[in-house]
């Protein structure tokens, strides 16, 4: 690996295929299979700066066990071992970064070709300063709506595949929330049962129990949607997985949305109905201090190992 590049000019660095490059080199050809046909897995990871200094790079072997579950449910078959703790670091290290950021990992593939063509995948790696969105940080609450767009059925497209193919309808139906004055909207089944937001896990809090949409209902098996659930389950609260109506949630004492982008955002509406006893939330509170002291290890972090097999069992088990 090429790591003799330095950032200049404020170009911020990029890896990609091969090497640490400035960003506007970090280019796939137009007739690449990634942009033909939308072939490109990839992760979103958090990097913390901790209470002992340094960046931490949040669950990120679990974030890489699920990127090679997406590579090769994609076809995006490598022999390749990339060492990606070393390329993140490098990363932080040659752009000048000391605070918070957020990394992007993705495997395209680079090579030209039709339906029929094998994919060559190339690796391309990011890291940009990120802090805390509006939810955190200004204690804001969203707004959200039922959205009439529907996850795809995973007969369709595998929906445990984090693929930027997987993203192009919940953006229109992001984009048609936001249209109609809502921060964010909630996808649904085919079966009119709850999924998920177009980036994020859904939860709510009914009677002091947490409860989620199950793998089955088309949810992308979440690195921090696993943390919540054995984080809640070691904190004694009472945990579900289960078949979620629409109404259910907007009868939620408590709903927030997580992911690694957005971490945490409570719920403050759905549908024009005021939610619960909001801004109190304090489940969600709960969780979110516990993150946090676990991110700044100030707290042992909560351990678990994502898995496709672990995955399926909870569907099964649901």
């Amino acid at each position: 690996m090429d790591h003799s590049a330095t950032a200049a000019g404020g170009h911020r660095l990029v890896y990609h295929d091969g090497a640490i490059r400035p960003e506007h080199e970090a280019v796939l050809p137009m007739g690449s299979i990634a942009v033909r046909y939308g072939v490109s897995a990839f992760e979103g990871v958090r990097l913390y700066r901790t209470a002992a200094g340094g960046l931490l790079a949040w669950k990120l072997d679990d974030h890489i066990r699920r990127l090679r579950h997406s590579c090769k449910t994609m076809g995006l078959y490598t022999d390749e071992l990339w060492d990606l703790p070393s390329i993140v670091q490098s990363l932080v290290e040659r752009n000048g970064f000391d605070d918070d950021c957020y990394a992007r990992i993705a495997v395209s593939a680079g090579n030209a070709g039709d339906l029929t063509t094998a994919a060559e995948p190339v690796l391309t790696v990011t890291v940009s300063p990120s802090g805390r969105k509006k939810w955190l940080r200004d204690g804001d609450g969203m707004r959200l709506t039922v959205s009439t767009w529907q996850r795809t059925p995973v007969r369709a497209f595998p929906s445990a595949a984090k693929n930027i193919s997987a993203y192009a309808g919940p953006r229109l139906a992001h984009a048609e929330a936001r249209a109609a004055g809502f921060d964010n909207c909630l996808l649904t089944t085919p079966e009119g049962l709850v999924s998920e937001a177009p980036t994020a896990t859904v939860f709510l809090v009914e009677d002091g129990t947490l409860v989620t949409p199950r793998l089955r209902d088309l949810v992308l098996p979440g690195i921090t949607r696993a943390w919540v659930l054995r984080t809640a389950e070691a904190l004694g609260m009472k945990v579900e997985t289960a078949a979620v109506e629409p109404d259910r949630v907007r009868g939620g004492d408590e709903v927030f949305l997580c992911g690694t982008g957005v971490e945490f955002a409570t719920v403050k509406e759905i549908d024009g109905r005021a939610l619960g006893a909001w801004p109190s939330c304090p489940v969600t509170t709960e969780l979110v201090d516990r993150y946090f002291a676990q991110v700044r290890g100030t707290e042992p972090e909560t351990r678990f190992t994502w898995a496709a097999e672990e995955s399926a069992e909870e569907d099964a088990d649901a």
